[in-house]
């Protein structure tokens, strides 16, 4: 049954037959590659086809999930019918349930389908563009000695999502990515860093010069990294660092972190928890964004969704389970795989613009950091404390001076927020968490 539709409805009429109040099907069918060079040499090189087909089925609010790669008939038939036996020894929960019927659509837009020229695209090809995109960073600078490894990968997607209420949504979708990462030495010391480029499209894809020339701008400027003294100072975070801020806020704005209470966003909708100027949003619609789409994986719609609108936490965001839970609407915001539960996620989720050039926000600092890398986690998601290892450019009279390494940064998401004096205009999409260049006025920075 090579018909998606077709294969679908025969799932959800069985499982109806069978005694199922609802049921929902995901179908994900994908063709992957991805290349490893270094030094020249392949190290890794792979293709894959991974298929799975999920059922999910709902019976006196009790529910039961299976999956398989084995889509013939008579498989899936004994698979409904194991399914629904679990459901029959479940726990009843009063939460569960697909979506209502008017909750359910799909959005009225176009979105990039998969693009064509990366199915078509010789291995060869791949190949190639890692190697080049390798010899030309390393011809960048002198100091760079040696190679972690050039990467290419590319994906092409076939997703379908039909449910028992009448929700039939069939998506096409491709992703490519570039990654390259160097080392450079200097007096027996070495650095090393990356940069990589992500698209939906071929054509939004960065040239391998321009990879290059970023990694190696990246390893080389670590060269001569001190430590810095123990002190308090403005940190100026630039989008790598920014968006590691942006990721600790996503985690703790999703529906189950609020109703299992791991969040120091509990009980705060509607409260000021930032400056003006400080508009977060979850955009699904975004156009090119790598996680736009035109329905959630439950069947709502996709949609844009102001999370903190100057300051102020205006949503959180939440599947149907979440929403019901907390007595909340749903926001388009259910995330899953064919073998895993719906749970709030996020889409494309980014910090708005703000009016600064990079050049002025670090201008503005007479003595500070500007934070290029975070590592190791040290976040308390319910209490908001954040700690990390962490690399960047010390800042001495509004100018780039020296690299700093080996040192902790530290502060408290509470008190970081409220804190935030300066946002960038150099907002740029690399994924799908993405922050422009934004400046804190104090945290505490421990080195030497």
């Amino acid at each position: 049954m090579n018909d998606p539709k077709k294969l679908s409805e025969y799932i959800i009429r069985e499982a109806l037959r069978l005694g199922a109040d609802d049921a929902d099907v995901m179908i994900v069918n994908s063709v992957n590659s991805s290349v490893k060079v270094r030094l020249g040499r392949i190290e890794e090189l792979k293709q894959a086809n991974p298929k799975s087909l999920g059922i999910r089925v709902f019976k006196q609010k009790r529910k039961a999930l299976t999956f398989t790669s084995d889509f013939r008939k008579d498989s899936l038939r004994q698979l409904i019918g194991r399914t629904m036996e679990m459901a029959a020894v479940t726990t009843p929960d009063e939460f569960s349930g697909l979506p209502e019927r008017e909750w359910l659509g799909i959005a009225p837009l176009e979105l990039p389908g998969s693009d064509e020229r990366l199915a078509n695209l010789p291995t060869e090809k791949k190949i190639a563009l890692a190697r080049e995109m390798e010899e030309l960073g390393m011809a960048k600078d002198p100091l760079i000695i040696n190679s972690d490894g050039s990467s290419w990968s590319d994906g092409q997607t076939h997703y379908v999502l039909a449910n028992s209420r009448g929700f039939y949504g069939e998506e096409r979708y491709s992703s490519c990515s570039l990654s390259l990462s160097l080392v450079a030495e200097k007096d027996g010391v070495k650095q090393s860093d990356y940069w990589y480029s992500t698209a939906r499209s071929l054509e939004k894809l960065d040239s391998v010069e321009n990879v290059a020339a970023e990694a190696a701008r990246r390893t080389v400027r670590k060269i001569g990294s001190r430590k810095p003294q123990t002190q308090k100072v403005p940190v100026v975070f630039d989008p790598i660092a920014g968006r590691d801020f942006l990721n600790i806020i996503a985690s703790t704005v999703v529906g189950d972190a609020i109703y299992q209470r791991r969040s120091f966003l509990i009980d705060k909708l509607g409260q000021k928890i930032g400056v003006d100027g400080f508009t977060v949003v979850d955009d699904g619609l975004l156009a090119d964004g790598l996680a736009s789409r035109r329905f959630d994986d439950e069947g709502l719609p996709g949609r844009r969704n102001v999370v903190i609108e100057n300051g102020i936490l205006k949503s959180y965001l939440c599947d149907c389970y979440a929403a019901r839970k907390l007595k909340l609407p749903p926001t388009g915001s259910a995330s899953r795989g064919a073998g895993s539960e719906p749970s709030p996620g996020t889409s494309n989720f980014y910090l708005e613009m703000g009016p600064y050039a990079p050049e002025e926000i670090i201008a503005s600092v007479k003595n500070g950091i500007y934070l290029t890398e975070v590592h190791w986690v040290g976040i308390n998601y319910v209490t908001g404390d954040y700690s990390r290892g962490a690399g960047g450019i010390w800042i001495e009279d509004g100018k780039l001076t020296y690299p700093v390494q080996e040192f902790t940064i530290a502060g408290n998401m509470n008190e970081m927020l409220p804190a935030i004096e300066m946002i960038g205009n150099d907002l740029r999409f690399t994924g799908s968490i993405c922050s422009p260049t934004f400046k804190i006025k104090e945290l505490m920075i421990s080195g030497s």
